[in-house]
């Protein structure tokens, strides 16, 4: 079959072979945009009118103004549509361009150094309060104590179609998973994390701190008793539900300006040095 970018492209994403099948839905998203512009910009061309210049004029081209994380991101899709039609589709033209691409080098985006420090967190966290976003102050203490993502602490919403059984759905957003819960916390104050590690939530004082305002006590007499059995622990104070993933992002951004942190600062640099911790 002679196919072109955007057949090929399509063949990849139905295929239940494909790698595309065994992302998950998030992934799926972020990844079928950088799909889409690829079709767009280049659909229409035969996969055998593409030449390893052309490759290289795109990528000039998507780096921009140096927009090197978009052009890798880009670079990397072809890299692995290619291999899909070489291996699975058994076509000589994406066997040729997997070639090709395997010994071209593309620059590659810098790894971020940006960590958050305790004074700046301890900062987010007074503003949080300020603005009436407590369980931005808790996700943050959590996220930086704990070492643990955006994703783990506030979830994600999926479409109600995706196969995944929870007992929190929203009517527009869908399906909330992954967030931690309280029933994922034992009488011991341990939160038991999916990837069956344990957090002793007592050696985190920032964390214990935000359960005394959540509790109205202090923190070092909180027990198990006085914190929710069930229900997503971080809560939009709007909705009462879960955040959508967008929807944390921007009001962590609002709470970040609040505090005056830096504008390069993200959330994703909410990692404290490894210390902790494992119960």
């Amino acid at each position: 079959m002679r196919y072109t970018l955007k057949t090929l492209i399509e063949e990849f994403r139905a295929d239940p072979h494909s790698p595309f099948a065994t992302l998950n839905h998030a992934v799926r998203v972020r990844q079928g945009r950088l799909y889409d512009r690829l079709i767009r910009e280049h659909g229409d061309l035969l996969l055998k009118q593409i030449r390893p210049r052309d490759l290289i004029a795109w990528h000039r081209e998507w780096l921009g103004s140096g927009k090197i994380a978009i052009a890798h991101s880009l670079i990397s899709r072809l890299r692995v549509l290619f291999r899909f039609g070489d291996v699975l589709l058994e076509d000589r033209e994406c066997r040729r361009l997997s070639g090709a691409l395997s010994k071209l080098r593309f620059e590659k985006p810098i790894l971020r150094g940006q960590v958050m420090t305790d004074v700046q967190v301890i900062a987010f966290r007074e503003a949080a309060h300020r603005i009436g976003r407590e369980s931005l102050a808790l996700a943050q203490a959590l996220q930086y104590e704990l070492r643990m993502t955006q994703k783990e602490v506030a979830g994600v919403y999926v479409p109600f179609s995706e196969p995944i059984e929870t007992d929190v759905a929203h009517p527009d957003y869908g399906k909330w998973h992954d967030g931690i819960r309280w029933s994922d916390l034992d009488d011991d104050l341990i939160l038991h994390l999916a990837t069956r590690e344990r957090r002793n939530l007592r050696s985190a004082p920032m964390v214990m701190e935000e359960l005394a305002v959540y509790c109205d006590m202090e923190p070092g007499k909180i027990t198990r008793n006085d914190l929710p059995r069930t229900g997503p622990i971080i809560l939009n104070e709007i909705s009462a539900f879960p955040y959508t993933t967008s929807e944390f992002r921007r009001k962590w951004r609002t709470v970040a300006d609040f505090a005056r942190l830096p504008k390069t600062m993200m959330n994703k640099d909410s990692k404290r040095a490894p210390s902790l911790q494992l119960a």
